[in-house]
């Protein structure tokens, strides 16, 4: 077992070209990062946006894995720096069904697909596993998404095995599917206990039924996978939420990671496999765990009130307005008209929660004069960040060990709001890395580490400068 290590020197074994590639298939975009690992510069990013596809139904949330796998290729040929390794991260919980040959049979069921509140003969899958076996998945959790298309009749009858986007596109640039998975994309399947490394026996055998498609066994960390074009040495991929941890998090006893994208997340470090029941346990990247709070919505709840903002202009008879302008329109009136106003009270459970994927937001506190824009747009903006603060309460998650919220995501960059909020309700000092993607540099950092570039202490130490 090895020890955190917040600083360290580049190890002798050099290579001539020290770089590593981390590519990151987000749920929005697909990211290709490259880094030099010698002196922690960001060499190359190139991006390409992630697309939903359509489906006929009212609960698919569909991405196409072939569409991915090409963007990657091809942004792979974007990167003219000569690179030695490669590590893969991205969106988890989804799930692709693939064949004989290892070729997708199936589109991509995302993390926000929610065919598990299907009823199926008078029951959803979600509450039909957990009388069976005891156990609630969360809607999109990959072993209750292949459980739901069971029972629905729609697995794919030429299908082998399925497994992660983030496996998939790795087994495909190395040329072979893969029989291992990092513990961080097992525990995104489901019913994984990271303290044993093991899946729960009773649902698997219930998931899978009488024949069982291939499923992983757990992989070890910074173990390689194989190898792309013959010769670039591919680490196994880590979850996006691990990745990101690993990558800006140079002390992870001071510092908590934030999130703030589609949706949010708060992720804090602990050496005890213990977790409140309104976080999840998940393994990390290195010794110890991460005690992991995920909300639904964030800046998809952000979007869904500019949407209606836009609608009222467009009646207004200005649908020449585009999103941008709408979006800082609401900023300049939050900043404005909220001062001395009784705020409202918005929970931003637009689209549910992980362990109860049917409840529904509110916004309550209302009076006479405080139904204003600018208070409206800041009790979003405080609601998304509350339930991130929400994790933060209890005997189980020792908060008073952070120092430093680190912030990342979209509506982080973008809106000082959720920078204002998150310094007000958490008391903290709040950072944002000099990178947008620090998942994709935790690929990068951990592609670097499977391959003999760096030690594990030289790669935190890069991690640590990522805040500067």
């Amino acid at each position: 077992m090895y020890k955190w290590k917040t600083s360290g020197t580049l190890s002798s074994m050099k290579t001539k070209d020290m770089v590593s590639v981390g590519i990151d298939i987000g749920t929005t975009n697909v990211t290709i990062l490259a880094l030099n690992c010698e002196d922690g510069q960001i060499l190359e990013i190139h991006s390409l946006p992630n697309q939903r596809i359509g489906a006929s139904d009212g609960y698919s949330y569909l991405q196409d894995p072939q569409g991915i796998e090409n963007t990657v290729r091809g942004l792979l040929g974007k990167v003219r720096a000569p690179f030695s390794c490669l590590g893969v991260t991205g969106q988890v919980h989804g799930i692709v069904y693939y064949d004989q040959a290892g070729m997708a049979v199936s589109p991509l069921y995302t993390w926000l697909d929610r065919r598990a509140m299907e009823r199926v003969e008078g029951v959803d899958s979600q509450s039909h596993l957990l009388h069976l076996t005891g156990k609630s998945l969360p809607s999109g959790y990959g072993l209750l998404a292949h459980y739901a298309n069971r029972r629905l009749g729609q697995v794919p009858p030429t299908a082998v095995g399925f497994t992660g986007i983030m496996e998939y596109i790795t087994a495909r640039l190395i040329g072979h599917p893969l029989e291992k998975a990092d513990p961080s994309s097992l525990s995104a399947f489901g019913a994984f206990d990271p303290a044993t490394t093991r899946t729960d026996t009773q649902v698997l055998k219930t998931v899978l039924g009488d024949n069982p498609l291939a499923f992983p066994t757990p992989a070890a960390a910074f173990e390689t996978a194989g190898r792309y074009e013959g010769n670039t040495p591919v680490a196994y991929p880590v979850g996006d939420n691990q990745a990101a941890f690993f990558g800006v998090i140079g002390d992870p006893r001071k510092h908590c990671l934030i999130s703030i994208g589609t949706s949010g997340q708060i992720s804090l470090f602990t050496s005890k496999a213990l977790c409140p029941p309104s976080m999840e346990l998940r393994p990390c990247v290195g010794p110890g765990y991460l005690q992991v709070g995920a909300t639904l919505s964030a800046g998809k709840t952000y979007e869904v009130l500019e949407r209606l903002f836009h609608a009222v202009l467009v009646v207004a008879g200005m649908p020449e307005t585009d999103h941008e302008t709408v979006f800082t329109l609401m900023k300049k009136a939050a900043m404005e008209d909220s001062i001395g106003i009784q705020p409202l009270v918005f929970d931003t459970r637009l689209n549910g929660s992980r362990h109860d994927p049917l409840i529904r937001g509110s916004l309550t506190g209302l009076g006479l004069d405080n139904l204003t824009l600018g208070n409206l747009v800041r009790s979003t903006v405080d609601g998304v960040v509350g339930e991130l603060h929400d994790f933060t309460v209890g005997q189980e998650v020792d908060f008073n060990q952070v120092e430093t919220v680190v912030a990342t995501g979209s509506a982080v960059r973008k809106n000082p709001l959720f920078i204002q909020s998150l310094r007000r309700q958490f008391n903290r000092e709040v950072r944002i890395p000099h990178v947008d993607d620090g998942a994709a540099v935790g690929a990068a950092l951990i592609g670097a580490v499977s391959g003999g570039m760096l030690t594990i202490g030289e790669a935190q130490s890069i991690a640590s400068r990522m805040l500067v």
